[in-house]
């Protein structure tokens, strides 16, 4: 993905009413790709693109067993993969060029550099990992420190960081002092989950994780059933460009995210009402949600989706997903007024809270100390520039797209309370949404980069809700004639990925631009329409 896009910017001609009519036939097209993907059972099918960690990773397990498994044609379409991506200078092409045997003078330095430099909230586990990776591909040497990491406790953290950190201990742990050195509890438990702690044919849908796992058992047992059966279920995730994806699926997630933004563009209600019901058959009896079908581990953020639908397209009809959804998050609520992605109790991050308050919104009132905490807990962590803290985005506009809709969705009675604080908040995220825009009209993922349509769009949904705030307006009618522009003629809106996983390795679900864009189409009025989507989408749930 080249980082200056492709396109032109170019307002539409004809003023206004040219402006209004050219959103409306991108909005049509947007809507109409979007509904074909949608199968008869409501659900949306779309493939990651490719990535070069889990390929790498991929490529070295082949050369273990590439004789006996005969799956040579795999090994060389991701041979062809990796070759094609390991010119860059980041470290995912020193890992291309490892994997391919061809690391070129320097890269164990430069390996060294980057994890050297590597800060992230995550701390210790996300350097353990990369170094793993690295370590796998000969770019850097095995660690005992990571051999002696304590594993956390079943419940404490979600299901593929217990089995990730089970894998990295087993690895450096058989590296550093052999496979004697691996507690037979550890060897245990790692079959364990392996075997039991999945109902997908990849584990949890997570190829980066099942590939470490992988990995560890050929450390313990080379001719494991497992391996086989694990490769063979990893080369049926194989892309057309030979490269292999993050995950196997956003199923759940997507539809939910689709069906929503169709519900806002008006579209068929039969279509909509099918994904609405696909998503209420697939909630897990605890009342969360998974990203994909058949996933275990529930996340804060597709359960906040997941009830916005069926809140949209029928809160009488699913009242009772909603009220058990709700219950559920609210079970996340950390004493901090925050709420995490998994577990109750890990740290509460500003993306999470605010899908939370988002999908409690309705019904709450003033008397509600729960969300009266997280409102204040968001508010608390929004940066002097009007910015949140990221965490499962690139992209600033995301996190304050998703802030400013739980602040201006509050219900009245609650929101009162902190009038002063949310104004303030709101004005802030405002003018760091006009101050970031591009000359073109665009936003990049942060100030100065190159104009993209995920933050583009996630720009003007923000700036949707908060039209009464000076030179929005403007910014809005400025931003999606850009969103106009870099349409493509099949609907589609190509850009750089925005969702990061395991933080902060960015990857792609492409029908997410498609989503995110018809959503901000939806939400832009045209100057003589003009009113606020917030009050719109009250009308709506009243």
């Amino acid at each position: 993905m080249t980082s200056t896009p492709p396109w032109q910017w170019a307002r539409p001609p004809g003023g206004a009413r040219g402006l209004a009519r050219a959103v409306a036939d991108c909005r049509h097209r947007t809507a109409r790709r979007i509904e074909g993907r949608v199968d008869v059972h409501g659900v949306i099918h779309d493939r990651g693109s490719s990535r070069i960690v889990e390929s790498a990773l991929f490529l070295r397990l082949l050369h273990t067993r590439a004789s006996r498994e005969r799956l040579r044609h795999e090994q060389e379409q991701t041979t062809g993969y990796l070759r094609r991506s390991c010119s860059g200078t980041g470290w995912q092409s020193l890992l291309a060029r490892a994997a391919l045997g061809r690391a070129a003078q320097g890269d164990r330095a430069r390996a060294a550099a980057f994890l050297d430099s590597f800060t992230h909230f995550t701390g210790v586990r996300k350097r353990a990992l990369l170094e793993t990776v690295f370590a796998l591909c000969g770019l850097a040497p095995y660690d005992p420190r990571i051999a002696a990491l304590d594993p956390p406790r079943p419940g404490q953290v979600a299901t593929w960081t217990r089995l990730a950190l089970l894998a990295m201990r087993t690895l450096h742990a058989g590296a550093t002092g052999g496979a004697a050195r691996v507690p037979p509890a550890g060897h245990a438990e790692l079959r364990r989950l392996l075997v039991s702690g999945t109902r997908r044919k990849v584990w949890e849908g997570n190829l980066l994780v099942h590939l470490l796992a992988l990995h560890a058992l050929h450390t313990l047992d080379p001719g494991a059933p497992e391996i086989r059966a694990g490769i063979r279920a990893l080369a049926s995730c194989q892309n057309p460009d030979g490269g292999l994806p993050f995950t196997e699926s956003h199923d759940l997630f997507l539809t939910a995210k689709a069906g929503l933004a169709l519900v806002r563009a008006g579209r068929a209600h039969d279509r909509v009402a099918r994904m609405a019901d696909h998503v209420a058959a697939a909630q897990s009896p605890g009342g969360g949600w998974p990203y994909a079908l058949q996933v275990h581990q529930c996340d804060a953020d597709s359960t906040a989706v997941c009830l916005e639908l069926l809140r949209a397209v029928g809160p009488r009809r699913y009242a009772a997903h909603i009220a058990a959804g709700q219950a559920q998050l609210r079970s996340l609520a950390g004493a901090d007024g925050g709420f995490p992605t998994y577990r109750a109790g890990n740290p509460s991050e500003a993306e999470t809270t605010a899908g939370a308050l988002i999908a409690l919104g309705p019904g709450l009132t003033a008397s509600d100390s729960l969300a009266r905490a997280a409102a204040n807990w968001l508010i608390d962590h929004q940066s002097a520039d009007g910015t949140w803290p990221r965490s499962w985005t690139i992209s600033e506009s995301s996190v304050i797209e998703r802030a400013v809709h739980a602040l201006t969705g509050l219900p009245a009675a609650l929101a009162a309370l902190p009038a002063q604080r949310t104004e303030q908040a709101l004005r802030r995220a405002a003018a760091r949404l006009t101050d970031t825009q591009n000359a073109d009209g665009g936003w990049g993922q942060t100030p100065g980069t190159a104009s993209d349509p995920i933050s583009t769009a996630r720009a003007l949904s923000g700036l949707a809700r908060l039209d009464h705030w000076p030179g929005t307006r403007r910014a809005a009618d400025h931003g999606i004639a850009w969103l106009v522009a870099a349409q493509l003629p099949d609907g589609s809106y190509p850009g750089p990925p925005d969702q990061v996983g395991p933080r902060p390795i960015p990857y792609e679900f492409p029908a997410l631009a498609d989503i995110h864009a018809l959503a901000a189409l939806a939400a832009w009025r045209a100057p003589d329409r003009r009113r606020s989507l917030s009050d719109d989408l009250r009308t709506v749930h009243d």
